[in-house]
């Protein structure tokens, strides 16, 4: 499948009823703005730990969806900038910005679409998390993307699901069973994420997306050959399973949930 086709087909997706997802979820953009006003650092935190200080730096979250990671940024004194496919998540992360009262730029485009007017460049850090690789079937050209975008000593930070979790795993009553194939390079079609913060009937009426995930070892190419110098990657446990609280069989701080990746861009390095 094509990106161009990839991408129409899960911008239809994730253009339904994703404010009403987040709402769900987080309370109105009011209320939600309250909290993170209240603890600016606490959906940033993991964040914090790598860049320090943000205030003043110049800040890209790329399919930053719902916004509040940017508007947590813009609370601490970052300039920040969002990308993402869904008019849907702009209204939520809008709204967000202003009742938080900090001014943002969130552009609607396919990422790779971007218009040069836009004037994405020279950021100090770009951040990709969560879920968003998979809506890709080629990553170079996204992570040239984000090279290009970064200023010379830029920092890109990438932290995601562990390939483990998203390609091979899978937890039946308090089994873990590896049924998946980790080598697999098919486009499958999905449920939308926010799927699962709507009633039943409403999201069975939803339309799907398609993704493409990838393994470690892909990604992790992907990235140096862009340009980019990877100099760190953690892998995290953490990713909560479906076992009862209290129960001895519990995994989920056995093996790797979650991953963060850092690269730089070389102040001595051109683009070619």
């Amino acid at each position: 499948m094509e990106q161009k086709t990839l991408s129409r087909v899960n911008q239809i997706g994730w253009n339904q009823s994703a404010y009403q997802a987040w709402t769900n979820r987080h309370g109105s953009p009011k209320e939600y703005a309250k909290k993170l006003m209240e603890k600016p650092t606490d959906a940033v935190s993991h964040y914090l730990n790598l860049i320090g200080t943000v205030k003043g730096k110049k800040i890209a979250n790329f399919l930053g969806s719902k916004g509040n990671k940017a508007v947590s940024f813009a609370l601490l004194g970052a300039d920040v900038t969002v990308v993402d496919i869904s008019e849907e998540n702009r209204k939520y992360a809008m709204e967000l910005a202003k009742e938080a009262h900090v001014n943002m730029k969130y552009i609607v485009s396919d990422i790779l679409e971007v218009s040069e007017n836009e004037g994405l460049a020279d950021f100090d850090c770009v951040i990709l998390e969560l879920g968003v690789l998979h809506y890709f079937v080629d990553l170079l050209p996204l992570f040239k993307v984000v090279y290009d975008s970064l200023k010379p000593g830029g920092q890109f930070i990438l932290r995601d699901y562990h390939p483990i979790v998203s390609k091979l795993v899978h937890v039946e009553g308090n089994k873990m069973i590896a049924n998946g194939d980790y080598f697999s390079k098919e486009v499958v079609e999905e449920n939308v994420a926010y799927s699962i913060l709507l009633p039943e009937e409403e999201s069975a009426a939803l339309s799907k997306v398609n993704i493409r995930r990838w393994t470690l070892g892909e990604i992790v190419t992907a990235i140096s050959n862009s340009g980019l110098h990877i100099n760190y990657l953690d892998e995290e446990a953490g990713v909560k399973w479906a076992f009862p609280a209290n129960s001895p069989e519990r995994v989920e701080n056995n093996m790797p949930g979650l991953y963060t990746l850092i690269a730089l861009k070389y102040k001595w390095r051109d683009k070619s």
